[in-house]
């Protein structure tokens, strides 16, 4: 088992020193979108504030393994 440390940056940076124990990164991937998943489902509207998120996933030497970006934007018909 690995650790995987889960940050996110949204203006501000959460750190997490934690991290928690995966099998492997596929394992840690899978985890990152079910993470993101629950932020964006406990505080949908934050979405749409005009903030780029980062979910960046590192291992134990803070080396970052990959990230998920969310930015929403309004299409022209809506931008009203």
């Amino acid at each position: 088992m690995l650790r995987y440390f889960f940050y996110i940056r949204d203006g501000q940076t959460f750190v997490d020193l934690q991290g928690t124990e995966l099998a492997d990164i596929h394992a840690a991937k899978r985890e990152a979108v079910q993470f993101a998943g629950h932020l964006l489902s406990d505080q949908p509207d934050t979405a749409w504030d005009g903030t780029k998120w980062v979910l960046r996933v590192t291992d134990a030497n803070d080396l970052t393994l990959f990230s998920l970006t969310f930015f929403a934007t309004d299409g022209a018909v809506n931008c009203h």
